[in-house]
């Protein structure tokens, strides 16, 4: 009889042992699967990122570059024009067009956060070379950053023949402009940006000059329209060297340029009108050796044109 007692006991235990461990089981996919629940309501309750666009609606202010490049995928035509200046014989010279000078450049970005290009200008020949990569972009939400970080390197060739016959190296017609573009768009139509900027010429007029010149740009856009709007920009040269008056023993300090213009969007066109004191279009002649004054009327109309071809579509959601 004790063995048949026994035997039913053992019996009894294994099937209660099987069932707390199958109710442990369960009890686990149901904790697994609780967690789970509330890790997705937990990510759906996160906000997602937003990300700023338009800060700037073209790749420049006037002379700046902005926080902004071409999509992926898209080549993008430059067309900067500056027409000669107001004070230097202004109807004789057709309005400043027989002393206007252009510069043209091509660009493509092959990702969203690369973007490079080259460009040629007719005024001492120059040919260049640039890169643009974002660093930071402006966004709210699960990823906030309260404003956009755009690089800009670009490196020059003055291919104009020298007037003197002094033994020259091909590194002295080299110069160089780095920007860091810091931008924020403080509402759909309003957006400022600071530009720390460095210039550096491997040749220079005489032994006292700057070889490099460090400046701040700062530039503004108001948007008064859906298709227009106001800018201006400002570049501020920390250590500005002098040049020598023509005709003259004086010396003058190379000036600060400033533009004011308005941006005009037609479709895949932006259309910049603007007058500035600068009467360089590549941005070391415009940065470092600019000679205009907005008080002596040295002042130039200028526009840039952009046109954006997109040769890489992007791919469909499937």
């Amino acid at each position: 009889m004790n063995w048949k007692l026994r035997l039913m006991w053992n019996t009894r235990s294994r099937i209660l042992q099987k069932g707390l461990w199958a109710f442990f089981f369960l009890a686990s996919l149901g904790l697994q699967a609780q967690d789970d629940l509330l890790s997705e309501l937990e990510e759906e309750s996160k906000p997602a990122t937003e990300y700023t666009f338009a800060t700037f609606k073209g790749t420049k202010v006037v002379n700046l570059q902005t926080n902004e490049m071409p999509g992926k995928g898209v080549l993008q035509y430059n067309i900067l024009h500056r027409f000669g200046a107001f004070n230097q014989d202004f109807l004789y010279n057709f309005l400043g067009l027989d002393n206007a000078q252009v510069r043209l450049t091509l660009e493509y970005s092959p990702t969203e956060w690369f973007n490079f290009g080259v460009g040629h200008t007719g005024v001492n020949k120059v040919y260049d070379g640039f890169v643009k990569y974002r660093l930071l972009r402006q966004s709210k939400g699960e990823k906030n950053m309260p404003v956009s970080v755009t690089g800009f390197s670009s490196l020059y060739y003055s291919a104009l023949r020298f007037n003197d016959d002094l033994p020259r190296n091909t590194s002295d017609r080299f110069s160089f402009v780095h920007e860091l573009v810091i931008a924020r768009k403080f509402s759909q139509n309003f957006s400022l940006e600071a530009v720390p900027t460095l210039v550096h010429f491997n040749l220079v007029e005489t032994r006292a000059d700057n070889n490099t010149i460090f400046a701040m740009g700062l530039a503004g856009r108001y948007k008064f329209t859906p298709l227009h709007a106001i800018t201006v920009e400002y570049v501020h040269q920390l250590n500005p060297n002098s040049y020598s008056v023509p005709g003259s023993d004086d010396q003058n300090t190379y000036t600060n340029a400033l533009s004011v213009g308005v941006d005009i969007e037609t479709g895949g066109h932006v259309f910049q009108l603007f007058v500035t004191n600068a009467a360089g279009v590549a941005e070391p002649y415009v940065f470092a050796r600019n000679q205009g004054s907005w008080a002596d009327g040295d002042l130039h109309f200028g526009f840039n044109i952009s046109r954006v071809f997109t040769l890489q579509k992007p791919k469909q959601a499937p």
